[in-house]
């Protein structure tokens, strides 16, 4: 598959999760794939792996999202070495599962800076180089909890439900100089992030009783939807959230 055939394509938090699936699957579409993460031994491992199958990135980066140095040094490298960012995936995200009485600042201050500050980051920041070479595609990664409200999760539900608007008014601002703006609206995938939740049994067959599909997704059905917003398939398409859900947010719960 030449979906994305040379696109030069930065994922941050590509080393663990939805962000791994995407490295691996846009490595499957002949992409230049760029995978970042804040643990320099998990990008060491999907960089060496992807090398060894003929990515043409050889050098693992760290980098926390919610370091706009950090990020900047990442952009500036990729564009140096390649001349453009095709395509930047914002994957990288906190959870908190605790009751709304019980949050402290600092576990809102942790949910909200890693999740809606740290998409503002990259979005801003790898937005100036997009705008300048005159195209691009950047999606940012939000949740279920950004259109219905999940238990016991306010920060993450809020963080996320601010990413969407991220998106939305980026996408007002720049699709008309050829940077689109937008988010996949994962359903409920197992994933590191999650774990935990998802092992009370109780939680669990609620969640499966309130998705239509009548099962949890697995991470490679994200892979289809990344490809079409990263890919010149979606050239108009642009301030969009797609849910990729199992039917989740289309059921009424009746």
């Amino acid at each position: 598959m030449d979906r994305l055939k040379n696109k030069v394509c930065v994922i941050f938090g590509g080393s663990s999760g939805i962000g791994h699936a995407v490295s691996y699957g846009f490595f499957n579409e002949n992409a230049i794939v760029v995978p970042t993460s804040r643990r320099d031994y998990k990008v060491k491992e999907v960089v060496d792996e992807l090398a060894s199958k003929g990515n043409k990135w050889l050098t693992p980066l760290t980098c926390d999202v919610t370091d706009k140095d950090q990020v900047a040094k990442i952009c500036a490298q990729v564009s140096k070495e390649f001349g453009t960012i095709d395509v930047v995936v914002c994957t990288a995200g906190a959870y908190l599962k605790k009751p709304a009485r019980d949050i402290e600042l600092e576990d809102w201050n942790h949910v909200v800076t890693t999740n809606l500050t740290g998409t503002f980051i990259v979005n801003q920041t790898v937005g100036k180089y997009m705008l300048k070479q005159g195209h691009g595609s950047i999606i940012n990664i939000g949740s279920l909890g950004s259109r219905v409200a999940l238990s016991n999760t306010l920060p993450y539900c809020a963080s996320k439900a601010g990413v969407n608007m991220i998106t939305k008014c980026l996408s007002s601002e720049w699709c008309g100089q050829g940077v689109r703006v937008n988010t996949i609206v994962p359903g409920v995938f197992p994933t590191d992030l999650n774990r935990v939740a998802l092992s009370d049994p109780a939680r669990m067959k609620n969640i499966i009783k309130r998705t239509p599909m009548q099962r949890l997704g697995n991470l490679k059905e994200l892979i289809g939807a990344a490809v079409f917003l990263a890919s010149d398939e979606s050239e108009f398409v642009s301030g969009i959230d797609l849910p990729v859900d199992g039917g989740f947010l289309a059921y009424s719960g009746f």
